[in-house]
């Protein structure tokens, strides 16, 4: 019979077989155990104390009873096992090895082949299993505390999704995550965005509502909506989060790229905060996310705060009491986020586009990008660090301007809207002119404003000639709408001689012309007799 290790669960069964009056050989074949092993097990379990005349005892106590004074049982090992014994630290060293480690199974096949072994791969898997031998050794990680009111560790993570209130859809959520160094108190609130407003929108409320007070500094990792660019000696802090932290007194440590260990104590926070999140909206399934965040304090202050930490061995929110007499102090007004955009000025119009309206700068910006800062309701223009302009947002209005960026001429256009100064502008040109802009601009004026727009350009070329006016009256007549069909027939009309005098006519032909009036007369005629029925 092969060796076969005996195990709590195996005991118990014989325990059980030997309690209902089974014999050796009965309980030897039901268990499939060899015979004296289970005289030797049985002496074993009357020497605990557990007799074959009293009743069975729970099985929770059974397992107390021999996990604490059974031996384990000795493994038995061949010659084969003592062989690869001997080569033990050779085959860790292959396998975990910085350079071009070896899999275990290589490992071995390079053994045996180098030694002349004379051992099976299966011999060789079970041997690798009790030595370890199949799994890199665990990195040595150095824990760090830091002393009350020092770091406070922030990151992201995608939980799950949830109803939008709105649309109705499914939108993501994501886990704002923060934990003080110390005392291991978390933070969580769930979030639909990770822009750099909402960030740090998130941090303010992690400073007043989660720990009521800052600690020196804030270790984050390199997102964007905290770190514009990553640097290890000069990293580029996002403007809004920079703000916040100015206000509130504190620092930002941005990670090492790629170094997740900078901030560890956050890094198993973040499976919790997922757990967390399906945890609420099972339990709560017409919960928003205000509801959820909620929650979600009185779970960390209540429960996960009240439970003994297990590096620690406190209770973060009892060392969370002592932490608190540390943090700085916040001030009396919670602080307004602001958003922090570079934009470019448009070198044909002076007007930056933000937040889905435009603004204005004078003409040396054209081209140029300064950087727009938006907290509601004032956007302000800066050049660097210098204010340019700002401008008071208002509800329903999309375009704001000062009349001293533009000359006069463009003031007038905009001032009375575009279709309007074009339409204008064709009138200085004469009626038949404006007609025919008054066609084009026809049935959407802003949708067909540039055409109308060309058709203004090619006139100014023309519009003083003699064969101006003719030539829009037939423009018009056509339905010309394209700027190159009018430019067309006005330079064809350039090169053709001006007619100054009459034809030449003779007596008989003089004799056949009649005066306009003579043909209205007899047009009148015709309509009286027919009203007259005759």
């Amino acid at each position: 019979m092969g060796y076969r290790a005996m195990n709590k669960r195996d005991l118990w069964e014989i325990y059980r077989r030997w309690l209902s009056r089974q014999n050796l050989s009965q309980i030897a074949s039901g268990e499939r155990r060899d015979r004296k092993t289970v005289r030797q097990y049985l002496k074993r379990l009357e020497a605990v104390g557990l007799a074959r005349t009293e009743a069975v005892v729970e099985q929770e106590r059974f397992y107390e009873l021999v996990g604490a004074t059974l031996p384990a049982p000795a493994v038995q090992h061949g010659p084969s096992w003592e062989k690869l014994n001997e080569h033990t630290a050779e085959l860790r060293e292959l396998i975990n090895r910085s350079k071009e480690p070896l899999k275990p199974k290589t490992a071995f096949l390079v053994i045996k082949s180098r030694y002349e072994l004379e051992v099976s791969y299966e011999t060789f898997k079970r041997f690798a299993r009790r030595e370890g031998l199949s799994r890199k050794e665990p990195r040595r990680m150095i824990r760090i505390e830091l002393p009350p009111g020092l770091e406070t560790q922030l990151d992201y993570g995608l939980v799950g999704s949830l109803a939008d209130p709105v649309s109705k859809k499914d939108r993501a959520v994501w886990a704002f995550c923060a934990v003080l160094a110390h005392s291991r108190l978390p933070y969580f609130e769930f979030v639909r965005k990770q822009d750099q407003g909402e960030f740090a929108t998130s941090v303010v409320s992690m400073l007043h509502d989660g720990y009521e007070g800052s600690t020196e500094w804030i270790t984050i990792d390199n997102l964007k909506s905290g770190v514009i660019k990553p640097d290890l000696w000069d990293p580029q802090i996002n403007r809004s989060l920079a703000e916040v932290a100015s206000y509130y007194g504190l620092f930002i440590n941005p990670c090492r790229v790629g170094r997740s260990t900078d901030k560890g104590k956050i890094e198993r926070l973040v499976p919790v905060a997922r757990e967390l999140f399906r945890m609420l909206k099972e339990l709560h399934p017409s919960a928003g996310l205000a509801e959820l965040n909620q929650r979600a304090l009185t779970w960390c202050r209540e429960v996960y705060g009240k439970r003994e930490h297990g590096t620690t061995g406190v209770a973060p929110m009892e060392a969370f009491e002592e932490e608190r007499q540390k943090l700085n102090a916040l001030p009396v007004e919670r602080f307004r986020v602001a958003v922090w955009k570079q934009v470019s000025v448009h070198s044909g119009d002076q007007f930056l586009t933000l937040l889905k309206r435009r603004f204005s700068l004078p003409a040396e910006w054209r081209g140029k990008s300064v950087w727009a800062r938006y907290a509601q309701p004032l956007v302000q223009l800066f050049d660097a660090e210098r204010l340019i302009r700002q401008y008071v947002v208002r509800p329903g209005v999309n375009r704001y301007w000062q009349p001293e960026d533009f000359p006069l001429e463009t003031r007038e256009m905009m001032n009375g809207g575009y279709p309007a100064w074009l339409m204008q502008k064709a009138r200085e040109y004469g009626t038949d002119a404006a007609a025919l802009i008054h066609l084009v601009l026809q049935p959407h004026a802003y949708l067909n404003a540039r055409r109308a727009r060309g058709m203004l350009d090619v006139m100014k070329a023309h519009y003083r000639q003699p064969y101006f006016q003719d030539v829009c009256q037939r423009a018009r007549s056509r339905g010309v709408r394209l700027p190159s069909t009018l430019k067309r027939m006005l330079e064809v009309a350039a090169k053709l001689p001006l007619w100054q005098g009459e034809l030449p006519r003779s007596e008989t032909g003089s004799a056949m012309v009649r005066d306009i009036q003579y043909y209205l007369d007899i047009q009148q005629e015709v309509l009286n007799g027919k009203a007259s029925g005759a």
